[in-house]
């Protein structure tokens, strides 16, 4: 296999074992090696012919320039350090016996031996070494500088940081997650992540060491051009739309890119990720939640892995798991995803999975750097046009534009400060997701089992997507729903969300009040609210529900908002969407038939009204405290609650718990709330301050485009959201610096 058409001339940088080896690759796809260079000639293989010094002693006088080169040295540190001083251009070196899918994309300066396999959709940037009869399975991700032994086999989604050298016959499963600069034993059975920098040796393998990876200082490096803090959803859409900015730029300039996250998982956030488990679902149907030509490619994805998907939604789910996917085998079967409300988790691997594929691609072709950073920031400055982030590791950098995107703000805890509080007969979690849902399920397991109680009742406060999803879990798990005694709701409304349309009353219902204001010239966002409302309250009389009004409803109330002038779209922003949401809210009929299954054993009870304590009884049980909704007096639930979750949703601006950054951001006048409480004042370029861009949920309250923004948590939003913003931040870098140099 040639490994280029243009030359048949190579030149090597190394002379040793190695070099070799790569010598004959080249030879037996008919190329001439022209020079051989080494920064140690005395050290030379034996067979190594006319070596001359290399450039490390004397790099001006080095020819960079002349025929393509490989460099031909083993060790994975010193081959980058020469990959960056070369001013040359580099080329592979591919044996003809290796088996390479049409798919794979393989990286400029990276050899690859005899008998080695590379399977579809894998990507591996450069100057790796892909050794004698190693395998590399489907989807890998190999970073640059890797070193895959001979023998060593990477299973299915495996990622090999930058710079890591995985032994001679090691093996890694499926979807592990191996750091930069790490060393894996030679016969290594890797079964779960590896941290940057660690050493694993055994098996099952065990990190025996970890090296500390240097603190970035002001005067050790140079700025990133664009830093994303957080790496959700948001996020990920706006790294995709600009990556293909950045393809079809006449100028091919580089971009430095630096992705961090609190978080070890990048690219899904919360709602997306592990921290929610594979078993709890979308809220809304596949078609409702994605848009097109995005559906499409996802649905060809879900197509290409339903398999492993369903097999990890049976080992995180229980028996409602299991009954969905009886339910739904033959539109899985067919094809057939766009009415199922799927787990959210398979979005999450396909947006991952795409984010990470994207970001290689594009970096092979030497259009960006991408640096990866778990740690969480806690402050930035800006001096001379260039943002200090300090991180919690005491990493320090530097950013010319960053993008904050942190998704909502924290949850708005409602007793006590902790995330989980524990007593003789109750526990409270304030935080369901905190550190992830199936350690707080493993924590609820563990109270219902070592209490003497053979039943226990579960207060659920919040009826939105979180305090469904929890339901749904509790419910799931067999050993936990057997001890639950009375499951209970508590919210404003006493309504849940809805998910049976009734395809005959929908026809005849009809939004008189919004209607009325369509005739109106000038209105208010009050008015159109107010409407809003009175066509609910109406919906609810006649006991129809948000199923079936929702689209007639935000159509009808939609249609009035171009009608308002600036002032008074982003007053409804602020204040009025959200509130008409709340009250629009549906979910999946997996969801409602669980919840008429406890309604139907009498162990389901809905209270209006909203949290204000808990507080012992006479029998040392604790009982709820709450106002109630349609008397605006305090009441209290007399039945005894043992469990508490807290699913009310996310505080705001205006209250504690607001994070350090964020405050710090305030604070320093580089980002001012504005009066959603919830989200951050920015211009039509996203900014909250020159360079400082506002990106997902923190958007509330604005307008873009004449179109109101009160809630970003909805993938059409999301995706237009970051195209506005990714033509921003491509402007900034290309077509600005364009005018800038012609003027």
């Amino acid at each position: 296999m040639k490994i280029t058409e243009k030359s048949n001339k190579i030149r090597i940088y190394g002379a040793g074992g190695h070099s070799q080896v790569i010598r004959e690759v080249l030879e037996e796809n008919g190329y001439e090696v022209t020079e051989t260079f080494d920064d140690k000639p005395s050290g030379r293989h034996h067979a190594s012919k006319n070596v001359t010094s290399g450039a490390r002693g004397n790099l001006k006088e080095f020819p960079h320039e002349g025929h393509p080169v490989i460099i031909a040295v083993g060790r994975n540190d010193e081959r980058a350090e020469i990959a960056n001083f070369l001013k040359s251009d580099f080329e592979k070196a591919i044996h003809h016996s290796s088996i390479i899918a049409h798919s794979a994309k393989i990286g400029q300066g990276t050899v690859i031996f005899a008998g080695a396999i590379i399977q579809p959709n894998t990507v591996i940037g450069e100057h790796v070494i892909i050794n004698t009869a190693a395998s590399i399975d489907h989807d890998n991700i190999i970073g640059d500088y890797a070193h895959i032994s001979p023998k060593a086999a990477l299973c299915g989604h495996v990622e090999v940081g930058e710079g890591s050298h995985v032994g001679v016959g090691a093996v890694v499963i499926p979807k592990v997650k191996i750091g930069k600069w790490c060393t894996i034993g030679a016969g290594a059975v890797v079964l779960k992540d590896v941290p940057d920098y660690a050493t694993v040796v055994g098996n099952p393998g065990k990190i025996i060491k970890t090296k500390n990876s240097k603190v970035i200082s002001n005067n050790s490096v140079s700025p990133s051009d664009v830093t994303f803090v957080g790496s959700g959803i948001s996020s990920s859409f706006t790294i995709l739309n600009f990556l293909n900015q950045i393809e079809n730029n006449k100028d091919k300039k580089k971009i430095n890119i630096t992705i961090i996250d609190k978080y070890k998982e990048f690219h899904t956030g919360i709602p997306y990720g592990s921290r929610s488990g594979f078993s709890v679902h979308l809220i809304t149907s596949l078609k409702n939640f994605l848009p097109e030509p995005e559906r499409s490619k996802f649905i060809t994805w879900l197509n290409n892995n339903k398999n492993w998907l369903l097999d990890e939604l049976k080992n995180d789910g229980g028996v409602l798991s299991e009954n969905w996917i009886s339910n739904k085998v033959d539109k899985i079967k067919n094809n057939e995803w766009e009415d199922l409300f799927i787990p959210r988790r398979f979005f999450g691997w396909y947006i991952n999975e795409k984010v990470k594929n994207r970001v290689e691609e594009v970096r092979v072709r030497g259009l960006i750097d991408v640096t990866y950073i778990n740690s969480e920031v806690l402050d930035v400055d800006k001096s001379e046009g260039i943002y200090t982030l300090s991180l919690a590791n005491n990493q320090v950098l530097l950013s010319e534009k960053v993008i904050l995107s942190v998704g909502s703000l924290p949850v708005n805890t409602l007793w006590r400060k902790e995330s989980l509080i524990e007593k003789n007969n109750l526990l409270f979690i304030n935080d369901p997701y905190k550190p992830e849902l199936k350690k707080v399920l493993e924590n609820i397991d563990h109270f219902i089992h070592k209490t003497s109680k053979e039943k226990v009742n579960v207060l659920i406060v919040g009826a939105n997507a979180s305090g469904l999803e929890m339901m749904y879990k509790l419910n799931d798990i067999a050993e936990i729903e057997s001890r639950i005694g009375k499951l209970i709701f508590l919210s404003t409304q006493g309504l849940l969300p809805d998910a049976v349309i009734d395809e005959k009353r929908k026809k005849e219902y009809v939004p008189f009040n919004l209607q009325a204001l369509s005739e109106r010239k000038n209105l208010t966002a009050k008015e159109i609210a107010e409407a809003t409302f009175k066509d609910l309250d109406y919906a609810d009389q006649i006991d129809l529900g948000a199923a079936s009004t929702v689209d007639i409803i935000s159509k009808a109330f939609g249609n009035l908002l171009n009608k308002l002038n600036p002032k008074e779209l982003e007053n409804f922003a602020c204040h009025y969407g959200n509130e008409i949401g709340r009250r629009q809210r549906c979910a999946g009929f997996h969801y409602s038939k669980t919840i008429l299954k406890l309604k139907e054993e009498n162990r389901f009870d809905h209270i209006s009204g909203r949290f204000t304590n808990i507080k012992k009884n006479e029998v040392d049980e604790y009982v709820l405290e709450y106002l109630d909704t349609a008397s605006s007096e305090n009441k209290t639930y007399e039945e005894p609650v043992h469990i508490v979750i807290n699913c009310v949703g996310s505080t705001n601006f205006s209250k504690d718990g607001v994070p350090k950054l964020l405050k710090n951001v305030i604070d320093k006048g580089y980002g001012k709330p504005n009066e959603s409480k919830i989200g951050f004042r920015v211009n039509e370029s996203l900014e909250a301050s020159d360079n400082l861009h506002i990106m997902g949920p923190l958007l509330a309250g604005n307008t873009f485009e004449g179109k109101a923004v009160w809630h970003v948590e909805h993938c059409g939003r999301i995706i237009w959201l970051s195209q506005i913003l990714s033509e921003k931040i491509n402007d900034y870098f290309f077509k600005n610096q364009e005018l800038k140099s012609k003027a």
